[in-house]
């Protein structure tokens, strides 16, 4: 293993996961109605061309890797058609949500997906959580509910406990753009159980089904979307939008999926796990810097608590194997290598 040329694309694939938040907000057009600006949530289209993107990238990657026989003779479990949906689903939720709440908040609500996916580990695979993980988990619920909004504080009335809609006028549905940024998190966490299974396949042919059931995850968000909450379509996006999704689809899909093919072939997926964060530090600073995207104090402190909640543990079993100890069994947030080529 390269590990210089491993972190190098690692870094690479993260800060092109980071430019999501970016990407999709110059993809999407607005317009003003009553002097507010209205944008259009497109979110799940854009998730849809993403996961596309990338199926077509492990198109490329099995002619390359001369993988035919493999992708045709191995067969197609439940669980791979579960993870790939749920991973698109993910998604689309995901890109919707930085169109409608800050881009901190929809990258810090994603990375939930660990706490989710540990339960449904201990609830279905009976798996143990130490106290340790067990607090590292607490830390990652306690940062949810200060992201979200759900837990507030103010001079006058001190904390107070509840969903407060429509109180930013720059982002009007800033609490649904923060639900469907949560919901993204619970079906990472879904991806990530049933990801759990069916190790016995190529990693390319998997992440190939993976984007393949990914598109049709994405277009039943889309569906679901446009019945219940807004009915915008493609038609909408102006030549400049095509060519950010263009941009979007390439760079957050076909090379940030590249990189991470590199990635995975010199690094270990502890370390693919510790540097994927890099993804939200990118998102804090385009949201701060592009956009002017300010956070309040509690908002803060639960992005990092997230952010913390998820590195702990995989660092812990860093410093256990090069004791020599093994580490513990029940590292809840450590994403097998296939998880982290699938996350792109």
């Amino acid at each position: 293993m390269n590990k210089r040329l491993g972190f190098g694309a690692m870094i690479a694939s993260a800060t092109g996961m980071g430019l999501v938040g970016l990407l999709s907000r110059g993809a999407v057009p607005t317009h003003v109605v009553d002097g507010e600006t209205v944008k259009y949530v497109l979110g799940d289209f854009l998730a849809f061309g993403r996961m596309t993107t990338g199926a077509l990238g492990f198109i490329l990657i099995i002619f390359l890797m001369k993988k035919w026989t493999a992708l045709r003779t191995t067969r197609v479990s439940f669980t791979v058609v579960a993870g790939g949906l749920a991973i698109g689903m993910s998604l689309a939720l995901y890109v919707s949500a930085t169109l409608l709440t800050t881009i901190a908040n929809a990258v810090f609500l994603i990375y939930t997906g660990p706490l989710f996916s540990a339960i449904l580990a201990w609830i279905f695979l009976g798996e143990k959580i130490s106290l340790r993980n067990g607090l590292f988990l607490l830390m990652v619920f306690g940062g949810m509910l200060l992201t979200i909004g759900l837990v507030t504080y103010t001079a006058g009335s001190g904390f107070s406990v509840g969903l407060q809609l429509g109180t930013d006028p720059d982002l009007p549905m800033k609490a649904v753009g923060d639900l469907m940024a949560l919901g993204s998190g619970v079906f990472y966490g879904l991806a990530l159980f049933f990801y759990r299974y069916r190790g016995d396949m190529d990693s390319a042919v998997r992440g190939f089904w993976n984007f393949v059931f990914g598109a049709v995850g994405a277009i039943s968000i889309m569906v679901v979307r446009m019945l219940f909450l807004d009915q915008s379509t493609p038609s909408v996006m102006t030549a400049t939008n095509w060519a950010w999704a263009a941009a979007l689809f390439l760079i957050c899909g076909f090379f940030a999926i590249g990189f991470l093919v590199v990635a995975g072939k010199n690094l270990s997926a502890v370390e693919l796990s510790v540097v994927a964060y890099w993804e939200t530090v990118v998102a804090l600073f385009i949201g701060f810097l592009v956009f002017g995207e300010t956070m309040t104090v509690l908002a803060m402190i639960g992005g990092a608590m997230i952010v913390l909640g998820g590195i702990g543990p995989i660092v812990f079993m860093i410093k256990a194997r090069k004791g020599g100890s093994g580490g513990d069994e029940d590292v809840a947030a450590e994403p097998t290598r296939e998880v982290a080529l699938e996350r792109s």
